[in-house]
């Protein structure tokens, strides 16, 4: 009887999730991209190395936008003006027909998001709807 306790305890315990730093994100964008567009190392590292700053400078610009209390408009503004410059900047490194894999994935992953949000935002609706219906039925209390 008391062994099944002590045998209990002495299970290790799962490790909680930790997020990934920037580097490491980047680390395995990296080699994805490298796995589907046949980048070469050189292009690996570059692709990193831009990974790394675009990251960085998101994180930066949501401390900043947050402390200087920055409009809707200017937050999506420098995220389009980002965009834009990773655009250009993948161009540069990538071959044209890598590149055009790259722009179908992204544009794949876009519509997928798309239609995940959807998804979520249908299932959530029908759930609201029906909470709301069940609310304004009147009851048959006497």
């Amino acid at each position: 009887m008391l062994m099944a306790p002590i045998a209990m305890m002495a299970q290790p315990q799962h490790q909680k999730y930790q997020k990934m730093n920037p580097e490491q994100r980047a680390v395995l964008q990296a080699k994805t991209l490298r796995l589907h567009l046949d980048l070469t190392s050189a292009q690996e590292e570059k692709v990193k190395t831009l990974l790394v700053e675009q990251m960085e400078d998101k994180k930066s610009h949501r401390e900043n936008a947050k402390a200087e209390n920055l409009s809707g408009y200017e937050r999506k503004l420098h995220q389009l003006d980002q965009k834009l410059a990773f655009k250009a900047a993948m161009k540069n490194i990538l071959t044209e027909a890598q590149y055009e894999n790259w722009n179908q994935i992204q544009t794949h992953k876009k519509r997928m998001a798309f239609h995940r949000s959807k998804k979520r935002n249908g299932k959530n609706k029908n759930v609201k709807n029906q909470r709301h219906k069940n609310q304004r039925q009147p009851s048959n209390r006497g």
